[in-house]
């Protein structure tokens, strides 16, 4: 972690919340991924590849912003 000065401090901070951000937005689709199969197992059928796809792209469990390693 660097020390040297403010600048890179705050710079390595923000790259670290990123970084916690990017992981609990994974988390979450797969935990709604998790979910929507438990459910269609429960109602004895599977999961098409439109409704998987849509469960991982669903718009409230990806970033509003793109992170520093996407294309903008």
């Amino acid at each position: 972690m660097p020390t040297t000065n403010k600048r890179e401090y705050e710079a390595a901070v923000s790259r670290i919340k990123e970084e916690n951000n990017r992981m609990l937005m994974r988390r979450s689709r797969y935990f709604m991924l998790q979910l929507a199969t438990e459910m269609a197992e429960a109602n004895q059928r599977e999961l098409t590849e439109n409704e998987h796809n849509n469960t991982l792209n669903n718009e409230k469990y990806l970033s509003d912003y793109a992170m520093s390693d996407e294309d903008m």
